[in-house]
C-alpha cells in the first residue's frame, strides 16, 4: 500500500453552486472522504471505530484555494500523513486539475474515545505502522500552534438551522457542516462565499439536540473572522480572506 493515497473524481452538478464552482461543504467532504479511505487502508479509519470505540476528529484546518473546481472538471486529490504524535495525526491534501494546483492545505486531527469524548493516546502500533508520506513539505507546518482569535461578541450574528443529514456517523454534527454554515453567512450577509483563504479551529462538538447555530462575523482588514456558535458556547473559529 502507497504512503501516499490519490482520490480522483470528476465534479457533479450536484456539487457546484450557482456559480458553476464547487460548494464550500462538497469540497471538504472530498477532503474527509480521502482521509477516511486511506485511513481504512491501515484499519484507523471509519471500519475500525465500532471495534475500537475510538475515532480521528478534526481539530485545526488550514486551506488555499487558488481555484475553486468547476462542473464537469476531473480532479485529482492527493493526501498523506505527516506523522502521529501521542494523540494527534497531521495530514496534508493538494488538490490538482491536471498539472493545475487549485488547493493546499494542511490538517489536524486528534484520537478520542468516542464514550468518554475525552483525548486518548494513539495506540504504538497504530502510530508505528502508520505510514509517513512522501509529499511535498506541509502547507502550514506550524498549524498546532494556530491561534485563532474569534469576533467580538457585538459582532452581528446570523442564525442558522441545523438539519438532520449534518449529523455523521460518529454521533455529532460533521464538520463540513460548519462550511455550509459558514458559506450561507457569507452570502447573506454580502461578503464572497468563495474565500480564497480559510483557518479554522474546531474547539467543542455541537450536541445532536442543537436547532440552531449563530455564526457571527467580523470584518478585519483583509480578512473575515468568523464564529459558530450557541448561547454562551463557541464550537469553531476561524477566518477567511
Amino acid at each position: 500500500m502507497s504512503n501516499d493515497y490519490t482520490l480522483t473524481t470528476v465534479v457533479p452538478f450536484a456539487d457546484v453552486d450557482r456559480n458553476q464552482v464547487m460548494l464550500l461543504p462538497q469540497l471538504f467532504k472530498l477532503l474527509q472522504e480521502a482521509a477516511v479511505q486511506h485511513a481504512d487502508l491501515y484499519g484507523v479509519g471509519v471500519r475500525g471505530i465500532a471495534e475500537r470505540g475510538t475515532s480521528w476528529v478534526l481539530n485545526r484546518l488550514a486551506v488555499e484555494l487558488k481555484r475553486y473546481p468547476r462542473r464537469d472538471e476531473h480532479i485529482r486529490l492527493n493526501t498523506w500523513s505527516t506523522g502521529v504524535q501521542s494523540f494527534k495525526g497531521y495530514r496534508e491534501f493538494r488538490l490538482y486539475n491536471g498539472d493545475e494546483l487549485l488547493l493546499s492545505a494542511s490538517s489536524l486531527w486528534l484520537w478520542i474515545d468516542l464514550r468518554t469524548r475525552s483525548l486518548t493516546r494513539v495506540p504504538a502500533d497504530i502510530a508505528a505502522n502508520f505510514p509517513v508520506g512522501s509529499g511535498s513539505p506541509p502547507y502550514r507546518s506550524e498549524l498546532d500552534r494556530l491561534r485563532l482569535q474569534a469576533p467580538a461578541a457585538t459582532a452581528p450574528a446570523l442564525a442558522l438551522d441545523l438539519r438532520y443529514s449534518d449529523q455523521d456517523a460518529n454521533g455529532h454534527v460533521n464538520h463540513t457542516a460548519y462550511f455550509d454554515l459558514l458559506q450561507t453567512a457569507l452570502l447573506r450577509t454580502a461578503r464572497s462565499p468563495q474565500p480564497c483563504r480559510l483557518e479554522i479551529q474546531f474547539l467543542r462538538e455541537i450536541p445532536p439536540e442543537t436547532a440552531a447555530v449563530e455564526v457571527r462575523l467580523e470584518t478585519r482588514d483583509a480578512e473575515t473572522a468568523f464564529s459558530l456558535g450557541h448561547a454562551t458556547t463557541c464550537f469553531a473559529q476561524g477566518l477567511v480572506a
